[in-house]
């Protein structure tokens, strides 16, 4: 260890070392968020959570699952296509509970969030042959609410 001492003591830069060096401002890596309201009396148990979703949102990246409080929890990954997936083939439930997904965009709007759209899969039965057709479907789904 005293060498090492020795060593550091007798170190010096160059002129040119001294200068320092020009480096590119490296881009921060983009963290991607959603936020789940999970509509429910009991309180979300997180860890629960995290052991149903995980294996059937099969992320690629890394995903970490955070409480927010208020049955509020916040989905992060640095991969943007694991959230899109989750967006496009979200759960509507979870334990016989409405979910509700937002995208966010700063942990600092997380409480002023409005989770009042959620989307369904309609099924329709009976519809005679003559009116199966993309119009009526769109007549009956915007009786609904708005088709998508």
């Amino acid at each position: 260890m005293a060498r090492l001492d020795d060593l550091w003591a007798r170190f010096t830069l160059t002129e040119d070392e001294e200068g320092g060096a020009d480096v590119p401002n490296q881009e921060v890596m983009d963290v991607h968020r959603l936020a789940g309201k999970f509509f429910m009396k009991r309180v979300v148990n997180v860890e629960a959570m995290g052991r149903t979703f995980k294996p059937l949102w099969k992320p690629v990246g890394e995903l970490k699952i955070l409480d927010s409080r208020d049955n509020v929890l916040v989905f992060e990954s640095d991969d943007i296509m694991d959230l899109e997936r989750v967006l496009e083939y979200e759960p509507r439930s979870y334990d016989k509970s409405l979910i509700a997904f937002q995208r966010v965009h700063d942990v600092e709007q997380i409480p002023q969030l409005e989770y009042n759209q959620i989307m369904f899969w309609v099924q329709l039965h009976n519809i005679p042959v003559k009116n199966l057709t993309h119009e009526t479907g769109e007549a009956i789904g915007n009786s609904i609410g708005k088709v998508v």
